[in-house]
């Protein structure tokens, strides 16, 4: 293995220097000596060791990021492309600024805070964590942290990144409505509260469907909801309860484009066509939406951009040490393509 001497050496220069170029102080080095050591590091294939830059910077240049993991029968996973779609963003930046990634999967609060107990990493990132796990675990960390998809309290002192929910919910209703649909059901999402009502996310998504019903006068009733999930015995029950529904509605909102996706392949299978029979939307515009048959008409949140937008507040709290709160709510906006027909 290459080392710092080795450079130093076929240089003409001393190792401090080179450990300068390596480290970014290089206002003593002249613009020569740095470009010839950069230079031997490539040629030579002159990888850093990490533990050795960690104690002499005294931070590890690793970021943390955690995912919600589903627990079902199987064990856990992750859940659905959104997370990968976000992942992949978050990774660009993490290298764009010369850190590394370090990253879990959990659904317990338990184990997600013990990692966050025993990880040396200089900031946590956070995807689809439920907001009460978030702020415990805010409570619990010491080094900067950025959730995403959170509903905190006006006072409270938290870093998020989340999407205009209630409004996309609202820009979906909204178009059906003007399309001439007056039946509509929804589908949402968990987590439930002990009362079977979703939270977080969920709700405020719900509350912009109903919005939209309730300004265009027409009928709600919790029967028109249907309840969605992650598991596959509970969703396949709800499928079954909304498709034996499914001619007393002309269209169909989901809270989520994998849930209609999802949807959308059920009801083929049972002889229920799309649009001819029900028009459907959806909620994300995932890669996914744009391949499915016929294509989903959906509500584009911008996950790659919330993901990037999450990764630059992380790094900024990191410069900046003072910036404790910030709430960023990213815009929604239709993407009409072939699963919703005009009703005359």
């Amino acid at each position: 293995m290459v080392t710092i001497k080795d450079i130093a050496k076929a240089a003409n220069v001393s190792a401090m220097t080179v450990s300068n170029v390596l480290h970014g102080r290089t206002k003593k080095v002249s613009k020569e000596t740095r470009e010839r050591i950069e230079r031997l590091m490539e040629e030579m294939q002159y990888v850093p060791n990490m533990g050795a830059r960690m104690l002499v910077q005294n931070h590890s240049r690793i970021i943390g990021v955690i995912a919600n993991a589903i627990s079902d029968e199987g064990g856990e996973t992750l859940y659905g492309p959104l997370v990968m779609e976000m992942l992949g963003e978050i990774e660009k930046e993490v290298k764009d600024h010369g850190y590394y990634m370090m990253f879990s999967a959990s659904s317990s609060e338990k184990e997600i805070c013990d990692m966050i107990r025993t990880w040396n990493v200089d900031g946590i990132l956070t995807i689809g964590l439920p907001t009460e796990v978030c702020r415990h675990l805010g409570e619990e960390v010491r080094m900067p942290a950025v959730f995403t998809d959170c509903y905190f309290g006006k006072e409270e002192q938290y870093l998020n990144v989340g999407t205009e929910d209630e409004e996309g919910s609202y820009i979906a209703a909204e178009y059906l409505i003007q399309k001439g649909h007056r039946k509509i059901a929804y589908v949402t999402d968990g987590p439930y509260d002990e009362n079977g009502n979703p939270t977080g996310v969920s709700l405020w998504k719900l509350k912009g469907f109903q919005r939209a019903v309730k300004e265009a006068y027409l009928p709600f009733a919790k029967e028109h909801v249907y309840r969605g999930s992650t598991k596959e015995e509970e969703q396949r029950k709800m499928l079954q309860s909304l498709a034996s529904h499914i001619f007393d509605y002309t269209a169909v909102v989901f809270c989520r484009d994998y849930y209609a996706i999802e949807a959308m392949d059920y009801f083929r299978h049972h002889g229920i066509w799309i649009p001819k029979d029900i028009s459907v939307v959806g909620f994300d515009d995932i890669s996914m939406a744009k391949m499915a048959y016929p294509r989903l008409t959906t509500v584009r949140q911008g996950v790659r951009e919330k993901g990037r937008k999450a990764a630059e507040l992380l790094f900024q709290a990191l410069e900046d040490k003072e910036l404790k709160k910030a709430d960023i709510r990213m815009p929604v906006k239709l993407v009409e393509r072939e699963t919703v027909k005009e009703i005359y």
